[in-house]
């Protein structure tokens, strides 16, 4: 009964990054083993190695779990041997690892067409983190103040609800103003005489 329970136990460590608790697959989440044999997804394993300092003197990341260097392979993450015990252990249509790669600061794969009829091949991206060198940072703390200020535009709602209130505000405050200085008489509003009962 202990082993089985182990078995469960071992089955399911397994079938999951021990640092983001995603299941695996054969994309982005692929099972790549460092150097002490610890696995983890690539995706995670690609932040790490952005994460890494450009002034750091080797290319090595640290085991999340046993701090043993490992050395980035010259691919980036990608480059990390996968795992295929637990790739085996996916089900079958996820077994086959699936071609990804860096570009810049983000992880990408390539659908191709499966067959002769379907031509739609599509390419996907995720962003892992900042880039190592301080020409793309500075590119990306630019786009993000631009994407900032766009963002602001895009809130339609609120700049609409704000222009409608500031001139219900400006009516209300100009146009007895406008009375006053159209008629000179603080009195704009003139009551009519009531008629007096006879």
């Amino acid at each position: 009964a202990d082993s089985t329970v182990e078995d469960i136990e071992k089955s399911s460590s397994q079938a999951e990054c021990s640092i983001c608790f995603s299941t695996y697959d054969n994309l982005f989440k692929t099972p790549k083993t460092l150097d002490c044999q610890h696995t983890f997804c690539l995706e995670c394993l690609a932040r790490l190695v952005a994460a890494v300092p450009s002034d750091q003197p080797t290319d090595n990341i640290l085991c999340p779990l046993c701090r043993q260097p490992s050395a980035i392979p010259r691919k980036g993450a990608p480059g990390f041997k996968t795992n295929q015990e637990i790739l085996s252990k996916l089900p079958p249509h996820l077994q086959q690892e699936e071609p990804v790669w860096i570009e810049g600061s983000k992880l990408c794969y390539k659908r191709t067409p499966e067959s002769v009829a379907d031509k739609s091949d599509f390419c996907i991206c995720i962003d892992i983190g900042l880039t190592k060198s301080e020409e793309n940072t500075g590119t990306s703390l630019h786009s993000n103040r631009i994407q900032g200020c766009c963002g602001l535009m895009n809130d339609w709602k609120r700049i609409l609800l704000f222009f409608v209130l500031l001139v219900i505000l400006v009516s209300i405050v100009l146009w007895p103003l406008q009375c006053v200085f159209t008629t000179g008489n603080i009195r704009c509003f003139t009551s009519s005489p009531v008629p007096s009962p006879t």
